[in-house]
């Protein structure tokens, strides 16, 4: 397929962020080309920091992804594309994605009511993540050994120690490095056998996703580590290097269900007409597809505007799909060729045309396709929209607990709204409900110790907190 090259323009996605035209910079100050954006959080304080760093790693990730928009001069393009490989801007994105990226950070400023930190990332000489070592395979052992090295700085919001954080980047390096495995024995790609070639994109990363997918998930993965060394760094920064035991098993069945959620995901269809939302749900239900009674439920909606249209030679039917997500996120398009079959304009006659039209081979085909698609693009831009709503009580101060949950791995695009007197954040996460209610509960201990939140799971993209 040979190196994709970043264009001198990208377009603009309708993501959860909100941005306004990017104003991304390139350093050429140093020997390596660097990336240097500023981000903004509403108010003061350390809560504010924090998101204004969060929200300046967040642009330049979908500026990576090429989601945002940049124009650059050609020999700008042709130096970013020179000095940011494909493999590069992917290392960098699933850095950032999982909080492993490393990255400088400018003084805080006032800007208005907002705090603004100027954010400078650079491309890594080499990838570590992708170092998975000849002396390590995948097998049919039980365990497999792997060692790595983490490093980490004390977390006053987390209120995690220097060697704590360390760990905890050790284990997801350690993760990370047997998901290198699996790729390289040829593992990963022979599970991946319930989407066909012809609905895999081009744009697909299926390693990555799964890094997403687990790098919150270290904990029931790993059944043991014993420590080869340690050192602390003047500026506290604590670096440990591991010998860990990962449970094969374990990584085989997370990446089996992720593998399900993107195979077989879960649809609400939203048609005017009765028959052509029968009919739809036959035909997705046949084709593999996993229905849902309600859009809460599901992890894409298929919106169907369905149009009868009376010609001079009887009645015809056009059909045109869009797949959306829950917070109205655009991710393909699907519609039929009403001229294929003409009925008499007599009743009934709708029912036969929807059905006829969705019979059709290459039509099952085409919207099959377009809604793996879907899941696909879903899956790269961090997972589905899941919604955690809060009481007032439960959220409190609303700029802390969006830098809590932002600085959560394997979360991201998070987004606050008030809504019928609750507070409702929007994210995105590979995990399941379970799962992630499992890790944002520490975070909330440590938003307000003084407060007993519940948490309870509602459905699989919504969790309430009173």
């Amino acid at each position: 397929m040979g190196t994709k090259k970043l264009t001198q323009g990208f377009a603009l996605s309708s993501l959860f962020v909100c941005m306004s035209t990017s104003a991304i910079e390139l350093d050429k100050s140093q020997s390596t080309l660097a990336l240097i954006e500023t981000g903004c959080a509403y108010g003061r304080g350390a809560a504010a920091v924090e998101a204004a760093k969060a929200d300046g790693l967040n642009q330049l990730r979908l500026f990576l992804q090429g989601e945002s928009s940049l124009s650059l001069s050609s020999s700008d393009n042709e130096l970013f594309n020179d000095s940011y490989s494909e493999s590069q801007r992917e290392t960098l994105v699933s850095g950032i994605s999982q909080g492993l990226v490393k990255a400088d950070f400018g003084q805080p400023e006032i800007q208005g009511d907002d705090t603004c930190v100027t954010v400078r990332i650079a491309p890594t000489a080499s990838n570590n993540e992708d170092d998975f070592g000849d002396d390590v395979e995948w097998s049919d052992a039980p365990t497999m050994s792997v060692v790595v090295t983490g490093e980490g700085q004390h977390d006053a919001q987390t209120g995690l120690t220097a060697r704590q954080v360390a760990e905890q980047d050790a284990f997801r390096r350690a993760i990370s490095q047997v998901l290198g495995v699996m790729v390289k024995s040829g593992y990963l790609q022979q599970s991946y056998s319930e989407m066909s070639a012809t609905s895999a994109s081009d744009d697909f990363n299926l390693v990555e996703v799964a890094r997403q997918s687990l790098s919150m998930q270290s904990q029931g993965m790993i059944t043991g580590w014993s420590e080869i060394s340690q050192q602390r760094l003047a500026n506290g920064t604590v670096t440990v290097t591991l010998d860990v035991t990962v449970e094969r098993e374990q990584v085989e069945s997370r990446i089996a269900r992720l593998i399900s959620s993107l195979g077989r995901p879960s649809v609400y269809i939203n048609a005017r007409l009765p028959v052509v939302k029968t009919t739809f749900s036959t035909a997705l239900a046949d084709m593999g597809f996993n229905l849902s009674s309600q859009p809460a439920q599901a992890s894409i909606i298929l919106n169907v505007r369905e149009q009868e249209k009376v010609t001079p030679s009887g009645l015809q039917l056009e059909m045109a799909a869009s797949v959306v997500d829950r917070a109205g996120n655009q991710y393909s398009s699907w519609r039929n060729d009403p001229t294929f079959m003409t009925l008499p304009n007599k009743p009934g006659m709708l029912n036969e045309l929807a059905a006829i039209h969705l019979a059709v081979e290459d039509n099952q085909h085409a919207l099959k396709a377009q809604l793996h698609q879907a899941v696909q693009k879903m899956a790269m831009q961090g997972g589905p929209v899941r919604e955690l709503i809060f009481s007032q009580k439960a959220a409190g101060q609303q700029g802390r607990l969006y830098s809590l949950l932002s600085a959560i791995h394997g979360v991201s695009d998070v987004k606050l709204k008030s809504q019928s007197g609750k507070v409702v954040v929007q994210l995105r996460s590979m995990s399941d409900a379970g799962d992630l209610a499992q890790y944002i509960e520490p975070s909330l201990q440590t938003h307000q110790p003084g407060y007993q939140s519940r948490m309870t799971v509602l459905n699989e993209y919504q969790l309430s907190v009173l």
